[in-house]
């Protein structure tokens, strides 16, 4: 917790580092569950440390101090299988251990007296203020999802990114279909049920997915299902020439390849070669044989080539407001006015996405942020200045906005995506 506060380390990478992933099972769904829980919830937390935390000198907590405060009592309010008393018990020792039986006793007074007291109310007259404390999310997302959306909607935003939800994954449609995937995992002690798009299901217990032979023989792939969308709207046939920007790592590379039925042939296009090497991975394991591996600048990739493609989609680079639930220290990470870049260079890449179309080709935009400026806006804008029009998927008509569609995380299991269908009417 300290390290992606103090550090800017990323909570997944953590996740998946060694010092994680060496754990036993049920250690690694303890350390997982506490650091993403906590992350949710860190300013509700907060509010409950700040308010019991009475000190003449009015010194402020370390922050090491603070999160083991805020793990104690996150294990207290969310975590039934743990026992108050453990705990707080838990959490004196560590803190003792590290700093002393002064701060200790620190711990110990301020997880005793939420036991005894409960939460203290939220003390502001501004119902939007109440809103971030009790939701845990920073003021100035409250106020831009309130004024967008409504209260009502917002909140419903906000609720859904706090809520742990199941393992997504996509049936590979190239060696199985859902029946037998059912089935199989079914024996391995899995339940699955429909996600709401075709071909997707959640794991409801998703410890151990990993290490099925049903994952091994490259009978599935994990994928929220709302990102699916853009894939479905790009609508490849088999023995065309796609191309996937951004493409790391690898769901929407993949997922194209299996509706093409492996004919064909999809570029996958990443700047970071270690990332691009999570698609070759996937696609190894998948088993799929159309999907080429590139390194490359999505903003400049083949600028200097003469094919163009049948399709192309590109998944740019966003602020990531529709994924909270996956990636709660995004929320704390990103600022209001991180948008001017972050739209700069959205700007850049459909520029290149687009001159890389075949005259009646088809581009699909997409991203997994709910803000306007990344999504409608953005495509609004470009079609004024390009020859593109947006084409209509009745598939789509509950997500149907001004332009293209967008999935609410509460729509769709937590997760929240936007995409657009454009065909290139230009020569």
């Amino acid at each position: 917790m300290t390290r992606v506060e103090q550090e800017g380390a990323y909570a997944d990478r953590l996740l998946s580092s060694h010092k994680v992933s060496g754990l036993e099972q049920r250690d690694r769904s303890f350390v997982r569950e506490l650091l993403l829980g906590v992350l949710r919830w860190k300013l509700r937390l907060d509010h409950i440390i700040d308010s019991y935390y009475k000190r003449k000198s009015k010194k402020t907590l370390a922050p090491d101090v603070r999160n083991i405060i805020r793990l104690g009592l996150f294990q207290i309010i969310f975590m039934n299988s743990v026992p108050d008393h453990a705990a707080v018990n838990e959490s004196v020792e560590i803190a003792s251990r590290r700093f002393g039986r002064s701060v200790g006793g620190l711990v110990n007074a301020i997880l005793r007296r939420f036991s005894r007291e409960g939460e203290p109310a939220v003390k502001s007259s501004d119902p939007l203020e109440k809103l971030s404390v009790e939701k845990s999310y920073p003021l100035w997302i409250v106020k831009r999802w309130s004024a967008h959306f409504g209260i009502e909607t917002a909140e419903a935003i906000m609720a859904a990114g706090n809520e742990k939800h199941a393992v997504t994954i996509r049936v590979n449609s190239t060696k199985t279909d859902s029946d037998f995937l059912v089935s199989e995992l079914g024996r391995e002690g899995f339940d699955l049920s429909p996600s709401g798009m075709p071909g997707y299901f959640n794991v409801l217990k998703g410890s151990g997915l990993f290490d099925t032979g049903a994952f091994a023989k490259g009978l599935f792939a994990v994928q929220d299902s709302a990102t699916s969308m853009a894939s479905l709207l790009l609508a490849p046939i088999p023995g065309e020439k796609i191309l996937d920007l951004c493409s790391a790592p690898g769901g929407k590379a993949t997922h194209i390849a299996e509706l093409m039925n492996d004919k064909g042939i999809v570029d996958a296009v990443d700047i970071n070669p270690g990332r691009i090497g999570l698609v070759r991975e996937a696609a190894e394991r998948l088993g799929l044989e159309s999907i080429r591996c590139l390194e490359g600048d999505s903003v400049e990739f083949g600028s200097k080539a003469d094919t163009l493609y049948d399709r192309v989609l590109f998944d740019t680079p966003c602020t990531g407001t529709g994924v909270f639930s996956k990636r709660p220290d995004m929320k704390w990470r990103r600022k209001a006015d991180d948008f001017e870049a972050i739209t700069k260079l959205q700007k850049a890449i459909f520029g290149n996405a687009a001159s890389l179309v075949k005259p009646g080709g088809i581009l699909v935009y997409s991203t997994c942020s709910l803000e306007p400026e990344e999504n409608e806006d953005m495509v609004n804008r470009f079609n004024k200045e390009n020859g593109f029009t947006v084409e209509i998927d009745d598939r789509f008509k509950d997500f149907e906005i001004d332009c293209g569609y967008l999935i609410l995380p509460q729509q769709m299991f937590g997760t929240g995506a936007f995409a657009v269908k454009l065909r290139r009417t230009s020569a």
